[in-house]
């Protein structure tokens, strides 16, 4: 629905404003993105890359006009101390702007790089392993068959319709929903932290600060380094003011920062998260694929952010009818080129049914009549060229197919190469089709 409702608004003649975390949906829809910030509202024309590199110079010509502001103050404070105070008077003007230029001083730049490295339990050689999983509700099979054995790194996505069976999916393999049949295992060392569309649940009246607090005073860090609850907090954009808040008074995007911090923090081996890009702004998305890329454990998510998913994982766990679900090896933007393909390939054969084993009298009188034609000059030459061209075509068709696998393939170079394979598909059905023509005739 998410590329339906992309392709109808940029086809679309209308005026848009909208407001979405997205960055796919930026891209393909938007020509301007504006920036609120507290130092204003920014224009930028262009796409979700060029806001980024837009505001990182902004900001970076920001500082260094803060570090000149600043050492001109200090040499405007030594005048002012110098100064006697008969003379105040004479220098009301230059008083003034060393205020303004102290102002200037003072300005602070927000920090945007934040990071997250919290410490990981040991993980052993058996992590999960599911045999023969198989969940119905009534005649609707959610699971089928299902086997699978985790592996240490691993990066998971999971994608399907809605109401598919993702979330139950999950539940099943954390232990929450034993009402299948089939086994799930659990390694001794395996520790989950398990990230749900519920969200965080918490005593009335408790405050931010409390919350991290009651689950762990102290965290260790990746590299031996200590952080302390409110430490923490700090790195996940909860200023010392707002840590004293109460729950309730939290936002949305808040409440969600609060959960990521309250699952990390217990320092899990295998992350489970089911749509933790919803209410989240761009800054903690982006920290979040930084910490989940360098995450050694492994992880499974459910998410309709392309963006999310084609940035972390390896691989894909594809609903499809019946409760059947595939693994594909790839990401998201990879996926969908391989099924528009098959879809592609799918209305050719339906347009194009087999013919009968047993051809008509009408048909072979037809080939009789067609194979005893003789090829022209022209027809000859055509039917040499061609097999050059169906040759070279095959051989950029494995050629792209090669390039769907790579993990060094960008999105951008999945979505062009689509596009190709598409348009050299239609080609060589031409081509083949012709070729057919005139090797019957040969």
């Amino acid at each position: 629905m998410v590329e339906w409702l992309e392709k109808f608004l940029a086809d679309s003649a209308m005026a848009i404003l909208l407001v979405t975390h997205d960055r796919y949906f930026l891209d393909n829809v938007c020509e301007i993105i504006l920036e609120l910030s507290p130092t204003g509202i920014y224009t930028h024309k262009g796409d979700y890359e060029f806001f980024l590199t837009s505001k990182a110079e902004r900001e970076e010509n920001l500082n260094v006009q803060i570090g000149k502001a600043k050492n001109l103050y200090k040499k405007e404070l030594e005048w002012l101390r110098r100064m006697p105070k008969a003379r105040g008077t004479k220098s009301k003007s230059r008083i003034e702007a060393a205020g303004e230029i102290e102002k200037k001083s003072k300005q602070k730049v927000a920090k945007h790089e934040l990071e997250i490295g919290t410490g990981m339990q040991r993980l052993g050689k058996k992590i999960i392993e599911v045999k023969d999983l198989n969940k119905s509700y009534g005649d609707r099979k959610i699971v089928n068959d299902f086997n699978y054995f985790f592996k240490s790194g691993e990066k998971i996505g999971i994608v399907g319709d809605n109401g598919a069976g993702k979330t139950t999916l999950l539940n099943m393999l954390t232990g929450l929903d034993t009402d299948h049949s089939g086994s799930v295992s659990q390694g001794e060392t395996v520790s989950i932290g398990y990230y749900s569309q519920k969200g965080i649940k918490v005593k009335e009246g408790l405050k931010v600060i409390e919350v991290v607090k009651n689950i762990e005073e102290v965290v260790e860090m990746k590299d031996g380094m200590k952080l302390s609850a409110s430490q923490m907090l700090t790195q996940f954009n909860f200023s010392p003011k707002k840590q004293y808040d109460f729950v309730d008074k939290l936002s949305g995007g808040e409440r969600k920062r609060l959960y990521l911090v309250t699952i990390l923090i217990q320092a899990p081996n295998f992350l489970i998260l089911d749509e933790p890009t919803n209410d989240l702004d761009l800054l903690t998305l982006s920290v979040l694929e930084n910490y989940l890329m360098n995450f050694k454990g492994c992880v499974m998510i459910v998410s309709h952010d392309r963006y999310f998913l084609d940035r972390i994982v390896d691989s894909l766990f594809v609903f499809g009818e019946g409760g059947n679900i595939r693994n594909f090896p790839g990401n998201y933007t990879q996926l969908r080129a391989v099924q528009k393909q098959e879809e592609l390939v799918g209305k050719k054969k339906s347009k194009n049914p087999p013919a009968s084993s047993k051809p008509s009298n009408h048909s072979k009188k037809e080939n009789q009549s067609n194979s005893s034609d003789k090829m022209s000059f022209g027809e000859k030459r055509e039917f040499e060229a061609l097999e050059v061209e169906i040759a070279d075509l095959e051989d950029r068709k494995t050629q792209i197919e090669t390039l769907f696998s790579d993990s060094n393939t960008s999105s951008e170079e999945i979505n062009e190469l689509s596009i190709e394979l598409s348009s050299l598909l239609a080609t060589l059905e031409t081509k083949t089709g012709r070729w057919m023509e005139l090797a019957d005739k040969a």
